[in-house]
């Protein structure tokens, strides 16, 4: 019976590693294009023998900059955007049917069957009311038994339910 009492002050660099870990696939493809866009403008660039630089080369390595700006720098704003309202005293309160999750701005309940996705990373638990909408639970939160109470909670949910949140378990080193 899982009744667990958290509390904890998320910290940025879980907050950050949850964020990457929600937009791998997004990451990858804007990567591929950036890559795709120097290689293409170098072509272009170095490809022409007498006739001398193309400007289209060099407005493909442009975009290709501004992809790998938008994946570097882009993220970290918008971390450093969400530090202060999401990495504040925070108290949760997982039971059978509902967790909720309070901190001084605000509060939330949420029905399991409301989780469409969770995933459990090496350092947090993320948690998915929506496809772009994840709440982040670090391990550090929980007593060792806790942990072991909701990590087996959150894989027999899964198998007990056949409509439940799929679970994803992604072991990466830290």
């Amino acid at each position: 019976m899982v009744n667990i009492d958290l509390s904890y002050v998320l910290r940025p660099d879980e907050l950050m590693h949850a964020r990457l870990r929600m937009a791998r696939r997004r990451r990858i493809i804007v990567w591929a294009l950036a890559i795709a866009f120097l290689v293409l403008g170098l072509a272009l660039t170095l490809g022409h023998g007498g006739h001398g630089p193309d400007s289209t080369g060099f407005l493909c390595i442009g975009a290709g900059v501004m992809y790998i700006l938008l994946l570097t720098l882009g993220t970290r704003m918008g971390i450093k955007k969400q530090v202060s309202r999401l990495c504040k005293p925070t108290q949760v309160l997982l039971t059978v049917d509902r967790f909720t999750i309070e901190t001084d701005l605000e509060r939330g309940e949420f029905k399991w069957a409301a989780i469409i996705k969770i995933r459990e990373t090496g350092r947090a638990f993320l948690l998915h009311p929506s496809p772009r909408l994840f709440i982040v639970i670090p391990k550090r939160a929980f007593a060792p038994e806790q942990l072991t109470e909701f990590s087996a909670f959150v894989a027999g949910r899964d198998a007990a339910t056949p409509k439940g949140a799929p679970v994803v378990q992604e072991h990466v080193s830290q």
